[in-house]
């Protein structure tokens, strides 16, 4: 061979520094290229922890009581205006039956739910609902929205079941923020040091964080909700039912909160752990509590009370409607004109 030629150890002594180089560029150069990236086209589920840069916009702003509430009353009208079409006016409206007004998931506003049963089995009452889900609240907001503006319901009915409560318990209420574009947005808990800042001026490391799901509450856990509440969320729970609290006795209106039993604590032996930390604190606050557990457990067809998505089917609600009725009537109100013709399936 010629004496020129490179010999090959020295080749291969050359290649690792070139290669690690080569390497580190090409990371780099990914790195800002998925960081520019996000910038420009953020995923939507980073949406709601954007801030001022979120692409996101609505009609809210804060609120000392609930933390959100809607930017004006003419905001809240066209945001349900299909729903609230059949109530107005409020104060001349032709149908003069007394308002009973119910607020709550799924299982009360959903059609077939309970509060079209008792829009069909309360005859001498007016039935009001939005027919909406929303967050607590969002949907606190509008109770305090409707009472001012001219809502005289003779009671509100607040339903409450550990599915309400999953949003605010993966983000608290201190985490709460509306935007200057009227959108509800998060802040985002960092962690301590350098990853901190990391998260705070990377997107590339704000997304991992968010789908790390550790940018709220990261103690919350929901599969422990039947057997006890995470002290941040039963801190916020008091908070928000305190306010709602006192807005109900500034328009002399009660309360009845309605802690319907889930799907798994009628038919599974799941604990009502949920149910026995909330009651005390509630009744604490004044509210009348309707916590119809018994009659569905003891009940001699529990599964055949529900529908395959785990609401109640028309026999489940029947019974919760019969069951709210008598209590009603135990407690503190007269009888419903359908009282005497409540049956428990």
């Amino acid at each position: 061979m010629d004496g020129t030629a490179v010999s090959l150890p020295e080749r291969r002594g050359a290649c690792p520094w070139q290669f690690l180089l080569g390497s580190v560029l090409a990371a780099a150069v990914l790195l800002a290229l998925a960081e520019s990236f996000l910038r420009l086209f953020p995923p939507r589920d980073l949406h709601p922890y954007l801030g001022e840069s979120s692409p996101l916009v609505g009609i809210y702003v804060p609120d000392e009581d609930f933390r959100v509430t809607y930017r004006s009353w003419d905001a809240f009208c066209t945001d349900n205006a299909e729903r609230l079409a059949p109530y107005l006016p409020f104060h001349d409206h032709p149908d003069r039956r007394k308002v009973w007004a119910f607020f709550g998931n799924s299982f009360v506003q959903a059609p077939g739910m309970l509060a079209d049963h008792a829009r069909a089995g309360v005859l001498d009452r007016k039935i009001f609902n939005l027919g909406r889900n929303e967050i607590l609240p969002v949907r606190f907001a509008q109770i305090k929205l409707l009472l001012e503006n001219g809502l005289e319901p003779e009671r509100l009915f607040v339903e409450l079941m550990p599915v309400d409560t999953l949003a605010i318990g993966r983000q608290p209420l201190d985490s709460m923020r509306i935007n200057s574009h009227g959108a509800l947005t998060y802040s985002v808990r960092r962690p301590r040091g350098p990853g901190g800042w990391l998260v705070e001026n990377s997107r590339l490391a704000l997304t991992a964080w968010v789908r790390a799901g550790r940018q709220g509450n990261p103690r919350f856990n929901a599969r422990t909700l039947y057997q006890k509440l995470d002290a941040e969320l039963l801190g916020d729970l008091r908070y928000l039912f305190t306010g709602l609290a006192r807005r109900a006795r500034e328009h002399n209106v009660p309360v009845t909160v309605l802690l319907i039993p889930a799907y798994h604590q009628v038919t599974k032996g799941a604990p009502f752990g949920f149910q026995d930390t909330l009651a005390p604190m509630l009744r604490e606050l004044g509210y009348d509590v309707f916590d119809p557990r018994a009659v569905f457990c003891r009940h001699e067809n529990a599964e055949g009370l529900f529908l395959p998505d785990k609401h109640f089917n028309d026999a489940g609600n029947q019974l919760l409607l019969a069951e709210l009725l008598l209590h009603l009537h135990h407690e503190t109100l007269p009888p419903a004109r359908s009282l005497t013709d409540a049956r428990v399936p």
